[in-house]
This record gives structure tokens, C-alpha cells and sequence, in this order.
């Protein structure tokens, strides 16, 4: 890249300019030649300070219809003249400040594509580091099996790289969109899976899930999703209740069919979303009061999965106490 003239020299060259046209009669018109020091300095101009050297060099154009001596014939052709000079600088300045104003936006974005770019490789570092160990604890805890305290640790092991999953998950899914892959599945299949493998989590806390099956006659329930995601919402939903969930409660899912879709529905006994948290409850990093600790992901990459099925998610209190959430899936058409 070139380097900028000194806005001194950028100086001189419009004075030489002004010294030239008053040198010269008043019908010989060189006012255009302005637009040699105003692109040379445009770099070094803010748009305003553009503009007020526009109506300076407009000034000193027009000026020169009584400097250095007064026109005495085709004062108006003169006129007409300068003025174009004047139209044609005019001009010049709109196209320089634009290009400005586009520059400016054009460093603003590279600033932002680099930022992002910084970010995807923090967490992407940060999640295959923090995975190394984590999967190392749980291959180590294998040959411990007997020992009491190895099943604490290794739940916490797992609940660590749910989280660091969907850490990765969420910041694919803002980037790229949710790598998604349909087939037809069975949402009850999908459902007793993840009971199954949040129950040890529930158990250690001694609090029961309950699986409520469909109305009879509905051996399947079919619909095109990606299982994997649709297994994750169900598990993070599943957490969810289990962390806002007392000992010895009980976590409900309850799978129904409705005109079209199919409802995935878990409620817990526990305290309840706050009311002034709802509006905000499928956010990123969005986390209750109630003194269950998150990430504040898990509803999110809830709220991230239902979307890209074509479903809805929606939270509230029951009437009796505890909370519940509420999956709207299309049904698979026949």
C-alpha cells in the first residue's frame, strides 16, 4: 500500500493550483484540477473535513470571477462554467467519502470474520483439551469398578463432556447451522434410550424417571428427525428436570400425538422456574435462580434442535408446583 502524501504537501499542491488560476484569465477555468489535492488527501480527511474542502475549493473557483481583475464579457458562460467545475468536485467528494464509508465498513468486517475466526479455534482448542482428559478419567475408571466412589466420579466425568459436547454443538450450530441428517425414526425408541442413560445420573441423586407411554394402538411413533439430535434434546431436557428435582421426587416424559405432531412433555416436582425467566429461558447462557448450577446451554441447544425439526419449544410452571417443558414435532407424513 501506497503511503499517504503530508497533508502539508497536500497543502501546497492547492495553493500552487489557486496561484496557476489566478494567473490566468478569468474565462480560462481550472478549478477542476481541485480534485487533485482533495483525492490526495482523502485518507487523512474525515467525511466532514471533506466536505468543508469542497466548499473551499468551490469558493476560491467562484472567486475567480473578480480576482485577479473583473470579467467584462461572458460573465454568464463564465459562469456556467465554474459551476460545473463546481458540480464535477461536488461529485467527486460524494464518491470519495463513500468510498470512505465503505472502507471503513470493509475493516469493521475482516476485524469481525478474524474475531470469529479467533473464537472458533479458542473452542475448538479448548474443547479437545478439555475432552482428552475427560475420556482418559472414564477409560482409567474402568479397571476401578468396584471401588464406591468410582461411580460418583465417573458420572461427573460424563456430565463434563455432555457439557463440553454441547459447548461444541452450539458454536457449530451459530456457525454453520445444525449438521443435520433425517431418516425416519421412532420417537418412543428414541425416548426409552435416553431414559437409559440419564438414569444412573437420576438414581445417584435418588430421584425416578417415569416414562409414560402413548395412548394404546400407537405401537410407533414415527417421524423424520436425526436420532442423535433428537436423543440429545430428550437427555438435556431429562437433566434439566433432574437438577431442578428434590431426592426422592419423581421426572415425568410423557410422549402423546396431536393433530400432526407428536409432544414430547417432561415436568418435575421441583421449584419452578421464576416467573421473570421464562421470557428468556431458551437463551444462550440464559440460567435460573433456583440454585441449580448450568452452563446454560442445554435449553438452548434444546430450543437449536426443535427449530431445525420444524417443532416448537415452550416452558411453564404447573399449577401444583414444578416446572415443565413442552417439544412440538411434526409427525412424519404417511
Amino acid at each position: 500500500m501506497v503511503p499517504p502524501l503530508p497533508i502539508s504537501l497536500v497543502w501546497a499542491i492547492w495553493l500552487a493550483i489557486l496561484l496557476v488560476e489566478l494567473a490566468t484569465p478569468p474565462d480560462v477555468v481550472l478549478g477542476i484540477l481541485y480534485g487533485v489535492p482533495l483525492l490526495l488527501g482523502a485518507s487523512q480527511r474525515t467525511g466532514r473535513q471533506a466536505w468543508r474542502f469542497l466548499l473551499i475549493c468551490c469558493a476560491v473557483t467562484l472567486v475567480n470571477l473578480l480576482l485577479p481583475r473583473p470579467i467584462d464579457h461572458n460573465l454568464v458562460v463564465v459562469l456556467v462554467n465554474r459551476l460545473l467545475v463546481c458540480s464535477g468536485l461536488a461529485a467527486t467528494t460524494t464518491l470519495v467519502v463513500r468510498n470512505q464509508t465503505l472502507q471503513q465498513q470493509r475493516t469493521a468486517l475482516n476485524v469481525e470474520l478474524a474475531e470469529t475466526q479467533l473464537r472458533s479455534d479458542v473452542i475448538a482448542t479448548l474443547a479437545h483439551d478439555l475432552k482428552t482428559p475427560v475420556l482418559g478419567t472414564l477409560a482409567s475408571l474402568t479397571m476401578l469398578e468396584k471401588v464406591p466412589a468410582v461411580e460418583a466420579i465417573r458420572n461427573s466425568q460424563q456430565r463434563c463432556l455432555r457439557l463440553i459436547n454441547d459447548l461444541l454443538e452450539v458454536f457449530r450450530a451459530e456457525q454453520e447451522g445444525l449438521q443435520m441428517h433425517l431418516q425416519p425414526c421412532d420417537l418412543l425408541a428414541i425416548a426409552q434410550e435416553a431414559v437409559s442413560t440419564v438414569e444412573p445420573i437420576a438414581a445417584q441423586r435418588q430421584i425416578t424417571l417415569v416414562l409414560r407411554q402413548p395412548q394404546a394402538g400407537l405401537n410407533q411413533m414415527a417421524l423424520q428427525a436425526d436420532p442423535s439430535l433428537l436423543r440429545r434434546l430428550i437427555e438435556n431436557l431429562l437433566l434439566n428436570a433432574v437438577h431442578h428435582s428434590l431426592r426422592g421426587q419423581r421426572v415425568w416424559l410423557q410422549l402423546s400425538h396431536q393433530p400432526g405432531s407428536w409432544q414430547v412433555d417432561v415436568r418435575d416436582g421441583g421449584a419452578g422456574f421464576p416467573p421473570e425467566e421464562l421470557p428468556k429461558l431458551f437463551q444462550r447462557f440464559s440460567q435460573t435462580d433456583s440454585g441449580a448450577r448450568g452452563s446454560g446451554l442445554g435449553l438452548y441447544l434444546c430450543q437449536l434442535i426443535s427449530a431445525a425439526h420444524g417443532g416448537s419449544i415452550s416452558a411453564s410452571n404447573c399449577p401444583g408446583g414444578g416446572a415443565k417443558v413442552v417439544v412440538q414435532l411434526p409427525e412424519a407424513e404417511v
